[in-house]
């Protein structure tokens, strides 16, 4: 990797030389788990933790984990530590859906060192719990895929991934397989044998990499990790085929999108196909029986489209992958489009991706990976991306400016912009700039200009903040440019989503020339238009700070607090309605088992302060 500092002191000894240039940079941290994770470690009610810190009997053969889950942390059930970052968005072609990444992040999202940017080390580890191997019936293999870099900072040649064994005999770790940093490769597979000296009644093995402990950065997937017995070094296939991601957007051109622009023109505003991909990790071909589903109400309503309406299928070769256009409006192979609603503020609905091999003597050997949930989310914003960052992305200069361009459906009142500026090495949260909207950008045509100032706020569990505009303003149908200027010389960074790209849709202006960003992604600003209901603005940002934490995010249903007051608490759906009510007491959890998967706001509020927040409840 190039070490941040380094890069940064390129950056700032050069500025006058390549202030024209746009720049892409590894973010210094991981906003997603930076609450989560550093509150429930010392929770031992939560269920993902509860079980690192009871005395339980071992495991027993066979092991299994593809990371197929909806959470950002390992299985407690499977693994003794919470240090690598579980998620869909670091991998590049991963064998199945899920991975976990290693990087120079701590179990709490920030870096292992702070102090020093230079500082290098062992930095997360992957330990199984105990195992159970005195009744094995035949030779012990354990095998995984790895991949360095993915969508990340590449590992340099000095970092590396290694695998250890523990020997109950003497109670060391052995090392038992490196490799050092290298450029993005496809996944690997490794084989490793178990010999006996190794097979105890509490044998383990973990993960951990080698790299620079200042930021994020240093990446490496590990992928579908087995242990079982009666294996061979050849024994390399399973009879498993997988989904490997979950972003499978159904809007033309856009992620999400105001719930009344939508119904402007619903047909034009539909994708012609969503592309799913299916990953056969046998050496045999196997046929794809395939569907997909879509249901309103956040997934608790009616199922409005079963596609396709008949038995279809797919032939995938072993260890390939196929990409199926799955039709969603595309004549004549489908008709389907969400339902207008004139009631409508916000609606949420639940995608869910699904299919079968069971056709004859075949086996799914593993059925986790073969369904995956997502959610269209219509708001009161319009975006590219897919709400995750695996960058930063900025300009530099007085006076330099950044602009997203989208063109909006109807004419309605913008109010904001909605920004996440992600921290790198540097907290530039005292620096100012001015948002601005453009109808043109050749010839610059400004229509509005912000009277105050902003400074970059980050927010550590809600990565979006509203940045409202002085005077809502009326806009046309027509295609704008929101952005800001910059009133400092600092490199402000906004998120980026490598994994969507709209690069085309970017434009920086830092000597006079607007140019598109040099990079594939997307930046995370968005246009926000006047439906704000239950969403947190930048006069609230008071409350990020405050006493007030709600945990983990996404959950199951039981979400914890911690507060040193009492607070009543109101839970509402994407369309505004209450879903539940906590009278004023001093709460520690919040019982939300009753309700469907989806995407909710809980509000808080308590003697001192509040807190808005989205939470998910993924069951």
């Amino acid at each position: 990797m190039i070490r941040l500092v380094l890069f940064f002191s390129l950056i700032l000894s050069q500025v006058v030389a390549f202030a024209q240039k746009d720049s892409l940079v590894d973010i210094g941290s991981n906003n997603k788990i930076i609450e989560q994770r550093r509150l429930q470690q010392n929770v031992s009610a939560n269920r993902y933790y509860s079980d690192s810190n009871k005395k339980k009997a071992s495991l027993s053969l066979p092991f299994l984990d593809d990371f197929s889950q909806y959470h950002f942390y390992p299985d407690g059930s499977k693994w003794a530590d919470v240090n690598v970052f579980i998620n869909t968005n670091y991998a590049v072609n991963p064998i199945s859906y899920g991975v976990a990444t290693f990087d120079g992040l701590d179990s709490t999202g920030y870096p292992y060192n702070f102090i020093n940017p230079t500082s290098y080390g062992i930095a997360d580890y992957l330990t199984s719990k105990p195992i159970d191997l005195t009744t094995v019936v035949d030779s012990v293999y354990l095998s995984f895929y790895y991949q360095p870099k993915g969508m990340g900072n590449q590992p340099e040649a000095k970092d590396s991934l290694r695998l250890e064994f523990f020997r109950k005999s003497d109670s060391t770790w052995v090392r038992k397989w490196a490799v050092p940093g290298a450029a993005l490769a496809p996944f690997k597979l490794v084989m490793i044998p178990v010999d006996v000296q190794f097979q105890s009644d509490s044998f383990q093995f973990r993960f951990k990499n080698y790299a620079t402990l200042s930021g994020n950065v240093d990446h490496w997937n590990v992928d579908y990790v087995y242990l079982n017995d009666n294996r061979t070094f050849s024994d390399t296939a399973l009879n498993d085929v997988a989904l490997t991601r979950n972003y499978y957007n159904m809007l033309n051109g856009y992620s999400a999108m105001p719930w009344t622009h939508y119904m402007v023109d619903t047909l034009n505003n539909m994708s012609s196909v969503i592309n799913v991909e299916y990953r056969n990790n046998h050496n045999s071909s196997y046929s794809v029986f395939y569907e997909y589903n879509v249901i309103t109400d956040n997934g608790a309503g009616a199922v409005i489209e079963s596609y396709p309406t008949s038995t279809s299928f797919k032939a995938v070769n072993g260890y390939s992958s196929l990409v199926e256009p799955q039709a969603v409006y595309s004549s004549p192979l489908n008709d389907f489009y969400f339902p207008t609603d004139d009631t409508a503020k916000t609606k949420v609905f639940q995608l869910k991706n699904f299919f079968n091999i069971s056709s004859g003597a075949v086996t799914d050997f593993n059925i986790k990976n073969d369904t995956v949930v997502s959610y269209q989310v219509f708001s009161n914003y319009y975006s590219y991306d897919d709400e995750r960052a695996e960058a930063g992305y900025g300009i530099e200069g007085v006076g330099a400016k950044l602009a997203n361009q989208f063109t909006i459906k109807k004419s309605d009142t913008l109010v904001g912009i909605r920004i996440y500026f992600n921290p790198v090495t540097y907290n530039h949260s005292n620096k100012s700039f001015k948002l601005k909207i453009w109808s043109s950008l050749n010839p610059e045509v400004l229509i509005y200009e912000q009277v105050d100032y902003y400074n970059p706020i980050y927010s550590f569990t809600n990565e979006f903040l509203n940045y409202n505009l002085t005077t809502p303003i009326l806009l046309p149908a027509g295609t704008y440019y929101f952005g800001y200027e910059n009133i400092t010389s600092d490199f402000l960074t906004i998120g980026y989503d490598l994994n969507t790209n709209s690069k085309y849709n970017i434009f920086f202006n830092a000597e006079g020339i607007w140019q598109n960003s040099n990079y594939d992604g997307s930046l995370m600003l968005h246009p926000l238009f006047k439906y704000n209901d239950a969403i947190i603005g930048v006069d609230e940002v008071k409350n990020e700070k405050s006493v007030i934490k709600i945990y983990p995010n996404p959950s199951q249903g039981i979400f914890y607090v911690k507060t040193n007051q009492a607070i009543e608490a109101h839970v509402y759906d994407l369309l505004g309605n209450l879903v539940a009510h906590f009278p004023k007491q001093l709460h520690t959890s919040f019982n939300l088992n009753s309700l469907t998967n989806g995407v909710y706001f809980i509000h808080l509020t308590g003697e001192k302060n509040s807190l808005v927040e989205k939470i998910i409840i993924s069951k």
